[in-house]
Formats: C-alpha cells, structure tokens, sequence
C-alpha cells in the first residue's frame, strides 16, 4: 500500500509518464519502503489483517466522520450565538491504548474534531484542550475511544 502511494505521488510530482519515469519510481518507491519498513511498522505495532480487523477498521472511520461533522455543528452553534458561553480549558483523559501507532491515530482523531486539540500525551493520559471543557470530559469512554480500543481487541 505504501509502495502504491509513493509510486503515485511521484508520478503526480513527474507531470509525464513514461516508461522510464514510472521504472525509477518504482526503484525509488521499493527502496524507500524496504528502508523504512521497519521504522514506521514494527512486529508490536502491526495489526493483523483480517475480516474482522477491516469491519473494525471501517466502523473507526464511520465514528470518526460522525464525531467530526458534529463536533463541526456543535463549534458552528457555539460560535454563531450572541453570547458564545465557551469554558476553555485543559481536561486530562486516560490512555486507553497500548500500541503507540494506535495511540497517536487517537490523539490525531481528537485534534480532528473542531473544538478539542490534543496537547499532549504519554502511554497513561492523553491532555486535551476543548473549546467547553465539559466536551473534553465527553471523550473518555467515547465512542470514538471504543473504536479504537476494538482494534486492540484479540492482539497481544
């Protein structure tokens, strides 16, 4: 999959395909993800992939949309009113993860969603800033948080 974008986004930064064009992106492409491979995706943070793992996968990324769109709404209410009664501040959430890949795909999904960004985080609490602290508090035990717990479910 890594080689496939590589090799497309060369293509795309080339203007002209060739065949020449295409063969030394491919080598180059190849040779990039043969290098990194082991860097970005070690035997610990690699998910298996199977038919339940895809369904899981796919379920994260319906509650992500979800969580965005109406965290979109919520911010635009929030901000379209007279008296906009925000309560900004830093709420601290515990880490439900194990897996480090896992964990920064949780903190970048929190910075997704309007109003709340991630701040920082180590392997027990995840600090989040939110436009109403009370949304911060929302996130643990979120639905958005079950999903990507799911995805560590049956891995060791």
């Amino acid at each position: 999959m890594l080689f496939v974008l590589l090799l497309t986004f060369w293509i795309v930064l080339s203007f002209q395909l060739s065949v020449t064009i295409v063969i030394i992106g491919a080598m180059a492409s190849a040779l990039i993800v043969w290098y990194n491979l082991d860097l970005v995706f070690n035997d610990k943070e690699t998910t298996t992939r199977t038919v339940r793992q895809i369904g899981r996968l796919l379920r994260l990324f319906v509650v992500l949309i979800y969580n965005i769109v109406t965290s979109n709404i919520q911010v635009a209410r929030i901000v379209l009113r007279r008296n906009m009664g925000i309560d900004p501040g830093f709420v601290s959430i515990p880490n439900p993860l194990r897996k480090e890949l896992h964990q920064a795909f949780f903190a970048n999904a929190i910075t997704l969603t309007p109003g709340t960004l991630t701040v920082d985080m180590d392997a027990d609490t995840i600090l989040i800033h939110s436009l109403i602290k009370e949304h911060g508090h929302k996130l643990d035990d979120s639905s958005l948080e079950k999903a990507f717990v799911a995805l560590e479910e049956d891995q060791s």
